[in-house]
């Protein structure tokens, strides 16, 4: 079997970008013969065992008509018998245009489409609408989630879906961690400040708590000034630090008692694993996608509904009497080892393709 990924970028290699070069990484390892072309940016240099080239264009939305010209002598250049998969529908739907009467068909990798995005983002509606043009269409959708996969097939009646979760690679276990300070129990978002990652409720759950309940956001975004304000509006600003765009969250993640994930829509939750792995649990809104994360590969509740007094409700049970244990967080690991391990996501790939 021989694969070329069409990704959008590769930089900055996490989210997608990291799952996209693992999948290619355990494809190859599967005995799968890999190539990608990468449309904006440039690849990284810890990817240079990969066989992959780039368009070079810019992060604006135009580069998806001005992709299509040269993605069409590149996709022509494929051999007859090369799988063509497109990530996500900004790969999706300048790969349909390229291909339109060329006579070949692609293969979607879908992690976008969840009913809060299509809601709240322009951008994604409207290429959800040009997707499911027929000429568009690819002749299978990977969905990343049972969510996206629900979601593809109430836009697309008829189009054929299959659901494959993201790789993760397996790391050692790590045993929860203890909340050592009860008289400042630390919680801690970690995400960038847009409208559907949802960091008022954060910050309104935390106006219901006791006031030894501390929040640091690290992140930033169009929403920076909005959640300043916020702050101030509720008079919490002893009791929230913004750290900003941080390089990695390792350090933070081994500091705190409890990651909030506040999201409404989520692709799939890197962020949550990577909790997990640090010893930390989460407590998230009950919304597609992260359910099917928590608890089966990430210890931690949902909250009963999507209210800020729902989410202050799960944060107290989970820094309380409800704490995950250490067996809760040896049974995520080794469903994380299992059913995420790239070599099993592979294989699942592979099934899939023959289909």
């Amino acid at each position: 079997m021989r694969l070329h990924f069409v990704l959008p970028q590769l930089e900055p290699l996490y989210g997608m970008e990291l799952a996209a070069a693992l999948l290619m990484r355990g494809l190859q390892a599967h005995g799968v013969e890999v190539s990608a072309t990468v449309v904006s940016r440039g690849v990284p240099a810890e990817l240079a065992d990969l066989t992959i080239d780039t368009l070079g264009l810019g992060s604006r939305i135009t580069r998806l008509m001005e992709a299509v010209p040269p993605l069409r002598r590149r996709l022509q250049q494929l051999a007859p018998d090369v799988q063509i998969v497109a990530s996500g529908l900004w790969g999706s739907v300048p790969v349909g245009a390229a291909l339109t009467g060329s006579g070949r068909s692609y293969v979607a990798w879908e992690h976008s489409l969840l009913p809060e995005r299509l809601r709240i983002d322009r951008r994604v509606r409207t290429l959800a609408r040009f997707a499911r043009l027929k000429g568009l269409r690819p002749r299978l959708v990977v969905a990343v989630s049972n969510g996206v996969a629900r979601t593809v097939r109430q836009l697309a009646p008829g189009q054929e879906v299959v659901t494959v979760t993201n790789p993760m690679p397996p790391r050692p276990f790590v045993a929860p961690r203890e909340i050592v300070d009860q008289g400042r129990i630390g919680l801690l978002t970690t995400a960038a400040f847009r409208p559907y990652k949802n960091h008022s409720c954060a910050l309104a759950a935390l106006a219901l708590l006791p006031t030894n309940y501390h929040l640091t956001l690290a992140g930033d975004g169009e929403e920076r000034e909005l959640l300043h304000a916020r702050t101030r509006e509720l008079g919490m600003q002893d009791r929230v630090t913004f750290l900003g765009r941080v390089p990695g969250v390792g350090e933070l993640l081994a500091q705190a008692d409890l990651l909030v994930h506040p999201s409404r829509a989520e692709t799939f939750g890197f962020s949550l694993v990577e909790a997990a792995e640090a010893g930390l649990p989460v407590a998230a809104l009950p919304v597609p996608a992260l359910d099917e994360m928590i608890p089966t590969f990430v210890p931690g509740a949902l909250a009963a509904d999507t209210s800020a007094s729902a989410l202050a409700a799960v944060i107290v049970r989970l820094t309380g009497a409800d704490r995950p244990t250490h067996g809760d967080f040896e049974k995520s690991w080794h469903a994380r080892c299992t059913a995420l391990a790239p070599a099993e996501v592979s294989r699942q790939w592979v099934e899939a393709l023959h289909r």
